[in-house]
Parts: C-alpha cells; structure tokens; sequence
C-alpha cells in the first residue's frame, strides 16, 4: 500500500493508494479502511501528514530471538509427554519449547534476549538446547531426524501505540492488530488479542459508524491491557530490560519468579500459569490463596537451590 486517500479536508479517509500486478498506482475507494500492516504500520506518519498527531508509543526493547526447526517425532520420545516449555529465566535467560505437532512431528524453538539467539547450525543448535535447565529439549534435537531447516526470527521490542489518547482521528479509519499493539511472540498473545480485536469491532459496527475510530480505540485498550502488562511485566524480570518498575511489578516479578520455581516439580502450578499467559484466565487467578500455598510449598521444599529462576511445564497427552 502506497497511501491513504483522503477528503472533506482531510477529515475522512476515503480509500488507498496500491501497487498490484504490473506496478501501476491505483486507488482502491472504501467506507472503511483497516490498517493491519503489522508492527511496521505506516499509519502514525500518513496521519502526521493529514495534519494529526501522531500516537504516543510505549516500546521494551528485548531484541528477543529464537530459531526454529521440525524433527522426527517417535511415540516413546519425553516419556510420553506432548510438551515441554522452558521459560526464560536468570542466569542465562535463554528459554526453549518442544510441541507436538502431528503424530510423527515435533516443533522446537530456542532463542534468548539481546542477541542470545539460537544458531542455525546441527551442532550449534544442539548445544544451545543443552544449556537449557532440562535435558528433555537437547535431547530431541540431538538424535531426533530433522524434518525442515532452521528458521529463525528477530523480535526487536514489545511496542504499543496509543491511537485512544488522540483528540483527532479521521473517519472512515482504523487501526488493527500489530499496528495497535505487538507483544513478544514467545507469550504466543498476538493472534488471541487480534480475534478479540475482531469480535469488540463487530459489535462497535452493530451500533453504527458515528464516532467509530474513539469507541473501537476504547474497546481495544480493554482486551490489549491485560496481555501488554503481561508480556512487558515478564520482560521486565530480566535485569537488561529497560522500563519502569514500580512496586506493584516488582512484586509480581518477584512472586513470577518463585512461581516458575514451584512450577517446574507442580504441573498444576504449570497450567496455572500457561493459561493467564494464554489470556483463557486472568491474572488475579495465580493469586488466589490455593496458587499461593502451592507456590509456598514448592519453593519450601524444591530439590535443589540451584533451580532458583527455573521453569518448566510440561504436558502429557
């Protein structure tokens, strides 16, 4: 896309200007046109050119990085298990995930913050696995037969842009998904928050267009809150992360921690977490008194000090 059309004074936005097979410029005409371009959006510079402001921008720099690959898959591989997740967590804070994929596939992705990433060597690979605190991930990629090649991803920070603080917005024009909010990929949110993007502007269009882009706007900050303190709140546990930590996150970091302790010998704990992670509970959830006690318990009696900021979760099928 080239651009945005506009009209009646640059108060309306009235379609786009594309490039489609043989490159000429055409413009495309719409009641309502949707920016879902990603992280990279173009949206904050063609408003600034209209005459608008442009958002205010939250970013957490994590320069966050994993490599990817398909392996053979045997029914007796991890004992049974159909996954296995590491979370990135001191000293390394390198994190890794084994997921059934089909009945004779795996998917393993293993990456770090800050450049920390995963190589896409046979070798390499494998003992980058290994540095993870279980064996179960390494041991895979180590003899497993690999189905694909080696994919590899650069998240450079988590970035919010905040289109429901602007006092002016064209009509005839919104902005969707990454564009209004990209999270760390490896809490696996995006794809949940854009769907809840697509529902809450469903029921914005049932009660017209009048005023649109400042209630859908509203509306996606509700359902885009609780993932972003998430994601952020988690990237914020590693000391190289800037952003503020007022009391509030430092305690909840701090509990995290000793959760992801507890969780690795407590899969109920493990599920606890994975599904506030996974937006299916809320936060407040891994703060009810039976959580606590197990995470008490976990780290009064956890077999090894040397597990401090570990954390595992595994499943059975």
């Amino acid at each position: 896309m080239q651009g945005l059309i506009a009209g009646d004074g640059n108060t309306v936005i009235k379609g786009v200007r594309v490039r489609i097979g043989n490159g000429v410029e055409q413009n495309i005409t719409a009641d309502l046109v949707i920016d879902a371009s990603g992280r990279g959006s173009s949206s904050p510079a063609w408003l600034e050119n209209f005459g608008y402001m442009r958002p205010e921008e939250e970013k957490i720099e994590i320069g966050i990085g994993y490599t990817t690959r398909l392996y053979r898959r045997r029914p007796t591989d991890l004992g049974g298990k159909v996954a296995v997740v590491v979370a990135g967590s001191g000293p390394n804070w390198r994190s890794g995930t084994i997921l059934y994929q089909t009945e004779d596939s795996w998917i393993v992705s293993v990456g770090g913050y800050f450049g920390d990433h995963a190589p896409d060597d046979n070798q390499m690979f494998a003992a980058y696995a290994g540095s993870l605190p279980t064996s179960d991930i390494h041991d895979i990629v180590a003899h497993a037969e690999p189905l694909s090649d080696f994919v590899s991803y650069r998240y450079p920070a988590n970035l919010r842009r905040r289109y429901e603080r602007l006092a002016r917005f064209p009509r005839g024009y919104l902005v969707f998904g990454d564009a209004l909010c990209s999270f760390n990929p490896v809490y696996g949110q995006g794809m949940t928050v854009a769907a809840q993007e697509a529902t809450l502007l469903q029921d914005c269009l049932r009660d017209g267009d009048a005023d649109l882009a400042r209630r859908f706007f509203h509306a996606a900050k509700g359902a885009i809150d609780t993932p972003w303190d998430i994601a952020v709140g988690n990237d914020l546990r590693h000391p190289g992360v800037q952003g503020p930590r007022p009391p509030k996150v430092r305690f909840i970091n701090w509990y995290v921690g000793k959760l992801h302790m507890a969780a690795r010998h407590d899969a109920a704990l493990a599920k606890a977490f994975l599904k506030v992670a996974n937006l299916e509970a809320p936060p407040a959830r891994l703060l009810h008194p039976a959580v606590v006690m197990r995470v008490i318990r976990g780290n009064l009696f956890r077999r090894s000090r040397g597990n401090e900021g570990i954390s595992q979760a595994t499943a059975r099928g």
